[in-house]
């Protein structure tokens, strides 16, 4: 008695070039649902790219950031009221803001995202940065993303032919020193790091009291939660703190809101579905 599996197979191959068509169009629908589910991914990994890079317990935010890219303030001397609890070992305030980037060869500027932290600091962790730390606390000092659009030039390619690259942010002259390898995302072109003074520089009608986040470093054995639970009713109305993990749920969480990532990019998986419906 034959066996269910070879009926099944002489079955399906008794017209063999329907078969192959109907395989084919299977591969293909499967190969599409696969790539626009990776696309996806790709851009949700690159919209949370800074977030991730915080490597402190707990985050300070103001109550209305809803993006690190589309942060709101909040005052610095609340970061000296959470360094005085017993189980934190270090905080560090971080600073962020949108400028314009003027491209040294075409001279037209573009629209950039700039990051203020200390380059000594372990807290946030961007490759490359602290070997630049003593450079970079030197004025108008900066550090490009070597994964920036190509909008801003080549600046990659200059930087490997030359010490320096001299051009213009917010209508001041700044030296980009070298790259790091971070990542863009739906929210901004490119990126550039530089030390807090550096920012205020960039940025003097920004209040000098005031702070887009600050990172919170626990002792070890520390609870996060219990120390969040003590933090809180210091910092009042002002700001709020949540952990690294919420931070970067927060900021999947906004990109999901403000563009259409899930509906773009699930319509492909589902016209790659209904390819090979149809084939089939």
């Amino acid at each position: 008695m034959l066996s269910s599996f070879v009926v099944a197979w002489r079955q399906l191959s008794y017209h063999r070039m329907k078969l192959a068509v109907a395989s084919a169009g299977v591969l293909v629908a499967v190969m599409l649902m696969l790539v626009q589910l990776g696309i996806r991914q790709g851009a949700m990994d690159n919209s949370v790219a800074i977030a991730r890079r915080v490597s402190s317990d707990l985050v300070i935010v103001s109550p209305r950031t809803k993006s690190i890219f589309q942060s709101a303030q909040f005052p610095r001397r609340l970061l000296f009221r959470v360094g005085a609890h017993p189980q934190v070992a270090a905080v560090q305030e971080m600073y962020m803001g949108q400028a314009r980037w003027r491209n040294p060869w075409s001279l037209r500027e573009h629209p950039i995202s700039v990051f203020g932290v200390d380059p000594r600091s372990p807290l946030i962790n961007f490759p490359g940065l602290a070997d630049l730390a003593e450079e970079l606390l030197l004025a108008d000092r900066v550090v490009f993303d070597g994964l920036s659009r190509t909008s801003y030039g080549p600046v990659v390619d200059h930087l490997t032919q030359h010490e320096y690259l001299e051009t213009e942010v917010n209508l001041r002259r700044i030296r980009v020193l070298s790259t790091i390898n971070v990542g863009v995302s739906i929210s901004t072109d490119g990126n550039i790091f530089l030390s807090p003074a550096n920012f205020r520089r960039l940025f003097p009608q920004r209040p000098a009291g005031s702070v887009d986040l600050g990172l919170v470093r626990l002792l070890s054995g520390a609870d996060a939660h219990l120390v969040r639970r003590d933090l809180a009713p210091l910092l009042g109305a002002e700001a709020r703190i949540v952990t690294r993990q919420e931070l970067i749920d927060a900021e999947v969480a906004f990109v999901r809101e403000s563009a259409p990532i899930d509906f773009i990019f699930g319509m492909g998986a589902a016209v790659g579905f209904f390819i090979g419906f149809v084939v089939v």
